[in-house]
């Protein structure tokens, strides 16, 4: 097998050598760019370098004749929608539409670029357009509910996923987003119930649940008398450090019945969790245990029937006892005499899917930095250029980043010494709410489903404030609110 697979490879790269010297040729001619274009596709693998070259390839294949393939340009347009090239997709779907206007898929792959721009009535005129193109069809119906859900028209983007879901009654990317929605608005038992559609996504990448499915079934809340439940850990580090709370009355269950737990995790908070993990259950970073059963981190609240918020907001999590003492002096060391300590996130992954509509704008957060009486504490690693510029405007800013060397437990030992956190909707939101720490969250109007609908509080963080844009994409009345707070803080 191997054998096999080391030829198809080697096979590969000989041919890709082949058609890289060709296009390199002072003669090459567009349908070399094309078969090298079409090559690079073939093997890219969702490989985001690859794709780009393949796009690259394809292009300059266009440009050389842009009637050598007729699927040439949509092979474009396609490929920059998966790069999220907006630029190109709009070059490219603008061409395919003026050679047909009903084009569904130039509609949709349009659509997309104007979303992301904020620019929603041309989004939805698109995809207005390919519905009427394309009567019926569940995929367009689909991106104009989640179009309609970005505008913050809730009801709206419901009935409509309900109506994808009529016509395709097994679409799990339909019902996971219908069931963001539910959870959204507090009905979690039915929200968790609809959640579960994440665990058929053929595209899902994670790695302990494709090796666990492959040698025990899904643990559906049975007894666990006698069993080995493995839960793995999912999705982002976000969801992880919210649901691990709940591995306390799942521990007591099984210890009622009978029955023992593992927690799977090999993730960059491993140390944090297992100083929070009752008796009972212990971490494996590999699969060493062969369970009876397994079962996702957050399918605990459907599996043990948590559907109130207001029951589980205490915090659960703790720093380590000696970073935190060390990192007590780094913060009295680095404050001015007197000031309070606030740490700040103002932007998150950029691959993150929804990172542009989450993170505000470094130039709106002027108002927040030059509040007297406080010491500000980066809490994002990388931002180290915005530091110095804000630095040299005079704002009284430390990033303390370079001494993150345990990762998360550094975060944490630093958060449990800060007098408050601001921060937008990312990781540390959740760390700082699980912690205990005071934590003004600044977040989008169409946040995730974590933080509900209500304005002020978080429901699942007691020490979480919300500060919530009151329409899209505004963040000054938010900007407004923080910075009193901080300066009632600072006084």
């Amino acid at each position: 097998m191997s054998h096999n697979v080391n030829h198809n490879d080697s096979t590969r790269a000989d041919a890709l050598a082949q058609l890289y010297a060709r296009t390199s040729a002072p003669d090459a001619v567009a349908t070399d760019w094309l078969a090298l274009g079409n090559a690079l596709l073939a093997g890219a693998n969702g490989d985001k370098a690859r794709l780009r070259q393949a796009v690259d390839a394809l292009v300059r294949a266009y440009r050389l004749d842009a009637n050598c393939d007729a699927r040439l340009l949509h092979e474009i347009a396609q490929t920059a929608f998966i790069l999220r090239d907006w630029v190109l997709v709009e070059s490219a779907t603008a061409l395919l539409l003026a050679r047909d206007a009903n084009d569904a898929n130039a509609l949709v792959w349009r659509s997309a670029a104007f979303q992301q721009r904020d620019d929603f009535a041309e989004a939805q005129r698109l995809l207005h357009e390919a519905a009427r193109a394309a009567p019926g069809n569940h995929i367009v119906l689909h991106k104009l509910a989640l179009c309609i859900k970005e505008q913050g028209r809730f009801a709206e983007a419901e009935a409509l996923l309900r109506r994808v879901l009529e016509l395709t009654p097994n679409n799990a990317h339909a019902l996971f987003d219908l069931s963001e929605l539910e959870m959204r608005a507090g009905r979690y038992a039915q929200g968790w119930l609809d959640y579960e559609a994440r665990v058929a996504f053929a595209d899902d990448v994670n790695a302990a649940k494709v090796a666990l499915a492959a040698i025990s079934p899904n643990w559906r809340g049975e007894s666990l008398a006698g069993k080995t439940l493995v839960v793995y850990g999912e999705q982002g580090n976000g969801d992880c450090l919210w649901s691990v709370r709940f591995l306390r009355l799942l521990a007591e269950r099984a210890q009622r019945e009978g029955g023992r737990v593992i927690f799977g995790y090999a993730g960059p908070m491993q140390h944090l969790f297992e100083r929070m993990l009752p008796a009972g259950i212990r971490i494996e970073t590999s699969l060493e245990t062969k369970p009876d059963c397994h079962c996702g981190l957050m399918s605990l609240p459907l599996r043990l029937g948590i559907d109130d918020p207001s029951m589980w907001g205490r915090p659960y999590l703790s720093a380590d006892p000696e970073r935190a003492a060390l990192w007590r002096e780094r913060v009295a060391g680095a404050a001015k005499a007197g000031n309070k300590t606030v740490g700040l996130v103002w932007n998150g992954n950029p691959d993150h899917v929804r990172d542009a509509r989450r993170s505000v704008p470094v130039e709106l957060l002027a108002p927040l930095l030059n509040v007297s009486g406080i010491t500000f504490f980066a809490v994002s690693p990388g931002r180290q250029t915005t530091v110095e510029q804000w630095r040299a405007r005079g704002v009284d800013i430390v990033d303390p980043t370079e001494h993150f060397e345990a990762g998360f437990d550094d975060v944490a030992a630093l958060l449990v010494n800060l007098d408050a956190l601001v921060t937008i909707d990312s990781g540390p939101a959740h760390l700082a709410g699980a912690l205990g720490v005071p934590t003004w969250l600044m977040i989008d109007y169409v946040s995730a489903w974590f933080w509900g609908e209500e304005t002020e509080r978080a429901p699942w963080y007691q020490t979480v404030e919300l500060f919530r844009q009151p329409s899209v994409g505004v963040w000054t009345p938010v900007i407004e609110r923080v910075r009193a707070r901080l300066e009632a803080l600072a006084a």
